[in-house]
């Protein structure tokens, strides 16, 4: 009988706004004739599958690429992703620098699911791999009363794809894992679960997010915050007529 929900932050409770697809669209399109925005929504999904296979390899081998090297190394998929030539490439470096100005809003229906899981007797936790700043932006919109265990990766040493993170958040609700469910944007949310013993409700940003090879698919997969939310109360649902 499901217990706890958790949460991703980025692209699943909060959206960037501008994402970042659309800051480099917005960089690259005038030099780059011919550039959509399905490619570069292509290319973001080929640099984030990068990015969590790479913190997969510093979980597993306890060496971390420094932050520079890191960016650059993102900044790079998307270059080669897009086909872009060095010199057209370089306006869109300061966007994977991480310099822009960026605001955050809830995903569309957010609060109402919220208020219905809790409403539902369901535990909310959020477990996300960001720092300490991004507090701010869930105290802006008012989030944290619905949330009974926050967990930071920054904050508590601990990355996703490790299911010591998503364990940790289970603990400080009082849930078992095997009654939580995990809610979250990429393909290596999906694995975090399934490697803590969870189930996975998958949300993928776009259409070009994809669950690599080696990765179990998710239990339920979501296109907007609204479906997921049904999708959880379909599961709340199912586990009381099973426990009659």
């Amino acid at each position: 009988m499901l217990q706890s929900v958790l949460f991703d932050i980025d692209n699943t409770l909060l959206l960037k706004k501008p994402s970042i697809p659309e800051l480099v669209f917005q960089q690259a399109a005038p030099s780059t004739p011919g550039l959509t925005q399905q490619a570069v929504e292509k290319a973001y999904g080929a640099s984030e599958l990068w990015q969590g296979r790479q913190i997969q390899k510093e979980n597993e081998t306890g060496v971390k690429m420094p932050d520079q090297e890191y960016l650059q190394n993102v900044f790079w998929v998307n270059q080669q992703a897009l086909g872009l030539a060095d010199e057209l490439a370089k306006p869109l470096f300061q966007v994977f620098m991480g310099d822009y100005e960026i605001s955050y809003q809830p995903a569309p229906g957010l609060r109402e699911v919220l208020e219905d899981l809790k409403a539902q007797g369901i535990s909310l936790g959020i477990v996300s791999n960001n720092h300490s700043g991004v507090r701010r932006a869930l105290e802006e919109w008012d989030l944290p009363q619905y949330f009974d265990s926050i967990v930071i990766s920054q904050e508590v040493g601990l990355f996703k794809p490790d299911p010591k993170i998503l364990e940790l958040a289970c603990s400080q609700l009082g849930t078992p894992c095997e009654a939580s469910l995990y809610v979250g944007d990429h393909p290596f949310d999906v694995l975090c679960a399934h490697m803590a013993h969870m189930p996975a409700l998958w949300l993928p940003v776009n259409q070009f997010m994809a669950i690599p090879e080696g990765v179990e698919p998710p239990e339920f997969t979501a296109r907007s915050f609204p479906d997921a939310g049904k999708i959880l109360r379909e599961q709340i649902f199912r586990g009381e007529e099973e426990g009659l």
